[in-house]
């Protein structure tokens, strides 16, 4: 999946994966995931998520990285956020007080530019990968991840044949095919989604179930 397929639906304005207010999951569990107020916070995927927002009121830094100028100019404007702009290497960088968003391609992402990121936020950016992308997606995590760094992953489960991705179905032995040789999982949520609520995946072929799950991801060095 190309990168100018992203940056195809946002200029087309067909984000129907968009959500309009903060993630429940997020907001919901915060206690549990246990991190504090000086933290960095690293959102792969963002697009104009209010959970920047959100997140950017309870920890020091906020980090989003997109592929789309279309997405942040969009998140900059319904705030009316004052911002200035930089670069580094292929990226733009907007800044607006603890929130910084590069626009670019993530995998280019280089290390050693960031501090220690104590939360990577995953709100359905693995889910929007390939099967192929999802593998050089979670080694660049690891990547960017410390010991102490914790992964908060929201994923779905449904019949992969009755509907094409995105989302793509993730069931919880991916994750653990993917993540466990370097963290422990935990599931936060697991809830079994009414699929009525859900017409744009009716229209594409889903029928018989759509779960909805929230995993935990903690480095094993710290447990």
């Amino acid at each position: 999946m190309e990168l100018s397929y992203w940056q195809s639906r946002w200029k087309k304005g067909n984000i129907g994966f968009h959500l309009d207010e903060y993630y429940p999951g997020l907001t919901e569990n915060w206690d549990e995931i246990d991190i504090k107020p000086d933290a960095t916070v690293l959102v792969p995927l963002c697009g104009k998520s209010r959970d920047l927002l959100w997140l950017s009121r309870r920890a020091k830094k906020v980090i989003g990285v997109e592929v789309s100028q279309t997405a942040i100019n969009q998140f900059i404007n319904e705030h009316n956020l004052k911002t200035h702009n930089s670069s580094f290497t292929s990226f733009s960088i907007v800044t607006s007080g603890n929130i910084e968003l590069w626009c670019g391609d993530f995998f280019k992402l280089t290390e050693e530019k960031f501090e220690a990121i104590d939360l990577i936020y995953d709100k359905a950016a693995l889910t929007a990968l390939p099967p192929g992308m999802r593998i050089r997606y979670s080694k660049k995590l690891k990547n960017l991840s410390s010991p102490h760094t914790k992964i908060l992953i929201q994923h779905f489960k449904y019949n992969q044949n009755e509907m094409n991705g995105p989302p793509f179905s993730i069931p919880q032995k991916e994750i653990s095919d993917l993540f466990s040789d370097y963290f422990v999982i935990q599931e936060l949520q697991k809830m079994e989604l009414e699929i009525k609520n859900f017409k744009k995946f009716q229209n594409r072929g889903l029928k018989s179930h759509l779960i909805e799950y929230l995993s935990l991801l903690s480095g094993k060095e710290i447990n």
